[in-house]
């Protein structure tokens, strides 16, 4: 603790602890540009404070480094997280928070800066950052006719890892209250994704014909709405190719952290784990595309075990085949036919396509999310109302739906029931 003469004033030093992050000394600094008398009872002050309780946040502390502090929690506090979805917070926090307002300290973060930044992310993306520049030191400018800004999903989920941050400083003590609480990230329009016609999934269809297995991935992803992650996480032991039943019960998700580079991991509620029927021709393809898959394992002295994946680039099957590997190569052949929807169109289309003629509850149990509660998962594992709804979706693909198709639903027209789908 100290008062010295400084700038024609009084500075007055009070010892306030160790950081709790570095563990380095802290001192609290005040200027007074008054007598010694007014330095003394600042000083006094300032002790009381100390004494109390207060100032016991981290000087040191930058937004970015607060980030960073919540990444590693947010890691390992015990509440579940796909892997995946850190390794994304992680991008954003390095890619746009670091550089555009990381460099701020906790105590000067307000809301209206943090709106500003919600904003600026909007308009031009990354603009707060320094300009991209190449080795001989002049700037990379901004490529023609694309957009730097960014989605009001994305912005959002910036707006996610700053409310996450600064919610744990306050609850530290190291700032007073979080300004993300009252900050309010720019919205935007929801935009519909792209999904594909009954004729259109057709074609694409024949146009795979000569590739067994990612004809059968894709039947299967168009007939049940399963996620693309959720189809390359089956197993065999998880297909009843004599009753055309299957049990969804994990998710794929890759991140550059993982040990092998993805991670199968369990639904993220109970309503994710459902027992679904197929049709039989899905379950006709899953046969052959299961004879072929035992024939390579032999062909390599392994035996295709029933832990093994239903779809894999290893001959055992041991591995599972990666959602963006898939995602990939169904673009390219997407594009080649002139379809302009993604992977996860095909979810979209069963969930239409069977919205217009099955209940709520068949369709939102059969996408695996809602409200719906499960009473008996292992009684009734399919439901008679389930097996009407692979025949329709099998009878559409194969071009034999019809009025008597629909009328074993009993029910109506649900085609509302497509727009809760985004999960």
């Amino acid at each position: 603790m100290a008062i010295r003469k400084r700038r024609g004033g009084f500075q007055v030093l009070v010892y306030a602890g160790l950081d709790p992050i570095t563990g380095r000394q802290r001192y609290i600094s005040r200027q007074v540009n008054g007598s010694r008398r007014e330095a003394e009872r600042l000083e006094a002050r300032l002790k009381t404070q100390v004494a109390d309780g207060g100032h016991v946040g981290t000087r040191a502390r930058t937004l970015a480094e607060m980030v960073d502090v919540w990444l590693d929690w947010r890691a390992s506090n015990g509440r579940d997280i796909s892997p995946r979805t850190l390794d994304d917070y992680r991008n954003l926090a390095v890619s746009k928070i670091a550089p555009g307002i990381g460099r701020h300290s906790l105590g000067k973060v307000s809301p209206r800066l943090l709106d500003a930044f919600y904003q600026q992310l909007r308009r031009e993306g990354n603009a707060w950052a320094r300009p991209r520049t190449r080795k001989d030191g002049t700037k990379v400018p901004p490529r023609p006719g694309v957009s730097r800004g960014l989605s009001a999903s994305r912005v959002l989920d910036v707006h996610v890892i700053l409310s996450g941050a600064l919610s744990l400083a306050a609850r530290w003590g190291w700032i007073a209250q979080s300004p993300a609480a009252v900050a309010r990230p720019a919205r935007g329009r929801g935009v519909q994704r792209p999904m594909p016609t009954p004729e259109q999934v057709r074609e694409l269809f024949a146009a795979v014909a000569d590739d067994p297995e990612f004809a059968a991935f894709l039947r299967l992803s168009a007939t049940t709405g399963l996620r693309p992650g959720e189809v390359c996480a089956l197993r065999w032991v998880d297909v009843d190719l004599a009753y055309g039943k299957l049990s969804v019960t994990g998710n794929i998700v890759i991140g550059k952290g993982l040990p092998e580079g993805y991670l199968r991991k369990s639904p993220k509620s109970d309503h994710g784990i459902r027992h679904l029927a197929f049709d039989q021709t899905t379950a006709m393809q899953l046969r052959e595309h299961q004879v072929l898959r035992r024939e390579l394992a032999e062909e390599f002295g392994a035996v295709l075990a029933p832990e093994a994946f239903v779809f894999s680039c290893e001959p055992d099957s041991r591995q599972p085949i990666r959602p963006n590997t898939v995602a990939k190569r169904f673009t390219k052949k997407a594009k080649a036919l002139g379809h302009g929807y993604t992977l996860y169109g095909l979810r979209h289309f069963m969930a239409t396509q069977l919205g217009a003629v099955a209940s709520a509850n068949t369709v939102r149990s059969r996408m695996g999310h809602g409200s719906l509660a499960i009473t008996s998962i292992y009684a009734h594992p399919v439901e008679e109302a389930d097996r009407a709804a692979a025949r329709y979706m099998g009878d559409l693909l194969d071009g034999r739906a019809s009025w008597h198709s629909a009328r074993a639903f009993g029910d109506g027209s649900l085609a509302d029931v497509a727009q809760n789908v985004e999960g």
